[in-house]
């Protein structure tokens, strides 16, 4: 009689997640419950069913973007819902290797949308002028999507351009990520941008005379405008984090989280806290996240400009 091989059942994590947008960091939460999972896994090779996955927010969505899109498993993914496989889970969308006209089409598609698509762009100072371009081209979407008027579309722009340049380009990795979600009945917009390179720490320890040695320190550090960039007046200018947070909390009253290895920015006109992190909560990188109340008629950037 011959033998039959045995058939081994491939590995699945089946995933459970349902978000609720009031608090922002439920998120990033859940995206570290499922990266860990992910990670709790010795195979190298399995399936991730996203058969009960319900309501998900940009602080859930782009960090597992990026592990995954950095991972070294082979994950087969199933059973999408129709809204990740409209925003392009887990890939996303590569501008800098399309024709313009070919990324002016695939965007045209979700002017009528409440999001847009997960974006991928370059990093590295030779795609520079291409990265600005793709920001322009989100940023005019966005506002067009929100019927944003000039005065907070104006502040979105400076935040948006603050927060990449000064964060992103320190990353030491050759591409960034970007992904929004407005909630018109609440008002506001949901803005995620996350990098999988050295961290913040590990951006302090290329410097001469660095004292800085620990994510948390590296956090507060960034967060006080102390910058990593070897210019003269690099302190002074900082990453650009104190003026986006200044406009974005004080201005508009919207949120801001960051984090970064196993540290925690959480600020909002109701707290400012510095967490470090449990070992098993760490990101490999930088992800921001803003919340952006966008209804504001008496906002005005240049009130909070330094």
């Amino acid at each position: 009689m011959t033998k039959r091989t045995p058939k081994f059942k491939t590995m699945k994590i089946e995933l459970k997640v349902n978000i609720d947008d009031n608090r922002m960091s439920d998120g990033l939460l859940a995206a570290m419950s499922t990266i860990n999972q992910i990670n709790e896994i010795s195979n190298t090779n399995f399936t991730l069913d996203f058969t009960n996955v319900g309501f998900v927010t940009p602080l859930y969505v782009l960090p597992l973007v990026v592990f995954l899109n950095s991972c070294d498993k082979e994950i087969k993914i199933v059973n999408k819902n129709d809204y990740l496989r409209t925003i392009g889970f887990p890939n996303g969308i590569h501008p800098d290797k399309m024709r313009n006209s070919e990324f002016l089409a695939v965007i045209e598609r979700y002017s009528r949308k409440s999001y847009i698509p997960i974006i991928s762009f370059p990093t590295t100072k030779e795609g520079d002028d291409k990265k600005d371009s793709i920001l322009s081209t989100i940023e005019l979407l966005i506002v067009k999507q929100l019927g944003m008027t000039p005065n907070v579309s104006t502040g979105l722009k400076y935040m948006l351009g603050e927060t990449i340049d000064n964060i992103i380009q320190h990353a030491k990795s050759e591409r960034g990520y970007i992904f929004a979600q407005s909630y018109p009945n609440k008002g506001y917009l949901d803005i995620c941008i996350a990098d999988s390179g050295i961290t913040l720490l590990g951006s302090y320890k290329t410097l001469l005379n660095n004292e800085i040695d620990c994510d948390l320190e590296a956090i507060q550090a960034a967060n006080r405008g102390i910058s990593t960039k070897n210019l003269p007046n690099a302190e002074n200018r900082g990453y650009g984090i104190i003026t986006s947070k200044n406009m974005l909390i004080n201005g508009l009253g919207g949120s801001f989280i960051m984090m970064s290895g196993n540290a925690l920015h959480l600020y909002n006109s109701e707290y400012r806290r510095f967490v470090e992190t449990p070992k098993n909560i760490r990101w490999n990188g930088t992800v921001v996240a803003l919340r952006i109340p966008y209804i504001n008629k008496d906002f005005q950037y240049v009130n909070y400009i330094e």
